[in-house]
């Protein structure tokens, strides 16, 4: 059984992270706590992102997921001086990147056709590993733009 379907999902996610790292870090800590609405606020991004990426590798279902158990609560119910700083959400992110590559590193290129039927996130295991990397990048686009609304560089690429 090959690895190079694998191998090559895995080097994506990598990648992944190391541009949501490169992202978080371009923020100081006051344009962390700023954005431009409710939701699009850099420290309410990543933590939506790296929340989701812990569901995503959790196997537990929507109902069965406790979100925002890292922090107390999810983005929608903390309290501005209740949200992480950038230290904890990296360090967040970084044990959900070691548990994602951990779990993809188990699988072999035949696993990924294997039905996925936790949610409707894809019909095979390839289908929700892929749809998990596209919601990330959706909303890493939206800390690009953060970033150069207060003035950054901002669209790391890996």
């Amino acid at each position: 059984m090959g690895k190079q379907a694998v191998d090559d999902l895995i080097d994506q996610y990598q990648r992944a992270f190391r541009m949501l790292y490169s992202e978080i870090e371009r923020f100081d800590d006051e344009q962390w706590r700023a954005g431009i609405s409710s939701f699009q606020v850099p420290v309410k991004q990543a933590m939506h992102i790296v929340d989701c990426l812990d569901y995503y590798f959790s196997g537990k279902t929507g109902d069965q997921y406790t979100w925002g158990h890292r922090f107390g609560g999810g983005w929608w119910e903390l309290k501005d001086d209740q949200l992480p700083d950038k230290a904890a959400l990296l360090a967040y992110a970084r044990e959900i990147e070691e548990r994602a590559i951990g779990e993809l590193t188990c699988l072999d290129d035949e696993d990924l056709s294997n039905p996925f039927e936790i949610d409707g996130s894809g019909k095979t295991m390839l289908g929700h590993y892929v749809y998990a990397l596209r919601h990330t990048m959706h909303h890493h686009g939206q800390l690009t733009v953060l970033a150069v609304h207060h003035g950054n560089e901002g669209g790391s690429w890996e």
